[in-house]
């Protein structure tokens, strides 16, 4: 009898040691990235979207744009935003996303993506937005797109380019803004090709056949929109 109640000790300490195991935080957290693969998405660094400020709540790393709570009771309220609009603050984690944060990584593709849309050029169509070193607002990559962070263009990719920091493309003939309003004012009329011309301090686009010049009307107003002067220009027929 003796025999059989040591025995009996020894399996319930075995399963109670097993069950402390695999109810650690570590096991669980390997459990718990085996089940979700977008556990994997995570950013390692301390860096956080442009305009946004590094801070740890509950052992976790964040970034906010807005005010940082650090005396929130939930990390849905560390971050307040500043103009009173949750749409127009950057609130993520350099962790796994959950539920209530998405990973900074996760929310900076789609930030980028946004970007992308606004800025880039259908031969450029992925954004990426650097340090700041370069002196731009962001990059437009061709293919194979960005790198791993969206912080500039993948190794290998030839087409390209910057975002000004100036949202009038007519002052900046090579930026991004530039090449994507030609490209969305629509093609020129059938036996016209497009051409760019300086007139005065800016560059302007429009459509020619050799002999004649003229403009699409959606440039005309975008000129205007921008304060420039449209005298002359002729609108293509």
């Amino acid at each position: 009898m003796r025999d059989i109640f040591i025995g009996a000790v020894i399996v319930a300490v075995i399963i109670l040691l097993l069950r402390l195991i695999f109810g650690s935080p570590l096991v669980q957290r390997v459990r718990e990235s085996f089940s979700n693969p977008s556990a994997s998405l995570i950013n390692n660094s301390t860096t956080c979207p442009a305009g946004s400020k590094f801070y740890i709540y509950d052992g976790v790393a964040y970034c906010c744009s807005g005010t940082v709570n650090g005396a929130a009771d939930s990390v849905k309220k560390t971050c307040r935003p500043l103009s009173g609009r949750d749409d127009t603050t950057v609130f993520c984690t350099l962790g796994p996303s959950t539920s209530d944060v998405k990973n900074c990584l996760e929310l900076r593709a789609g930030l980028m993506q946004a970007e992308g849309i606004t800025f880039c050029p259908s031969a450029t169509p992925t954004f990426v937005k650097s340090d700041g070193s370069t002196g731009s607002s962001g990059r437009c990559c061709g293919a194979p797109g960005g790198n791993s962070g969206l912080t500039d263009c993948a190794p290998g990719v030839t087409a390209s380019c910057d975002v000004a920091a100036d949202p009038d493309p007519f002052k900046n003939p090579a930026s991004c803004q530039f090449k994507k309003a030609q490209e969305d004012d629509g093609a020129c009329p059938a036996t016209f090709g497009p051409f760019t011309a300086a007139r005065g301090p800016i560059t302007i686009y429009g459509c020619t056949n050799t002999a004649t010049n003229c403009y699409k009307q959606a440039t005309i107003d975008r000129l205007r929109s921008f304060g420039h002067d449209v005298t002359g220009l002729v609108v293509c027929q």
